[in-house]
């Protein structure tokens, strides 16, 4: 009498079964025009968003333009020597104008470092403020 029984509830779907069965046969399927714009749209936005950017971190970052500033200072020095030498002579090199010259050669150059410093840690400090790792 139970096997009875148990071979009539096997034959017998469940209510589960039976919504399976109502769903699928129902279930729409997407034209292929569709996937395709779906695609070409999700291409489109990769495309267009903006990338992460790699975090490079360059050491010589300071000496690179300690050198680069502080090099033109000394080629322009060399030749404000060079040109004073021979217009003026020996003697004005050693004078109070072309030694305050100097002096404010040195001056400008000097700030163009501190401030390109200055510049290069905020421009550091915003980007890793901006970083998403951070």
């Amino acid at each position: 009498m139970n096997e009875r029984n148990a071979m009539k509830n096997r034959d017998i779907p469940s209510e589960e079964q039976t919504m399976r069965v109502l769903m699928q046969g129902a279930r729409l399927k997407a034209p292929e025009q569709l996937k395709y714009r779906v695609m070409h749209q999700l291409e489109a936005e990769k495309a267009v968003a903006p990338r992460a950017k790699k975090v490079t971190e360059e050491s010589g970052n300071v000496l690179r333009d300690l050198g680069t500033i502080f090099g033109i200072m000394y080629a322009l020095l060399a030749v404000m020597v060079v040109v004073a030498y021979i217009l003026f002579g020996g003697q004005f090199l050693l004078s109070t104008e072309f030694i305050g010259t100097t002096l404010l050669v040195v001056f400008v150059f000097s700030m163009l470092w501190l401030i390109a410093q200055l510049d290069r840690r905020v421009q550091a400090k915003r980007f890793r403020k901006n970083s998403p790792n951070s």
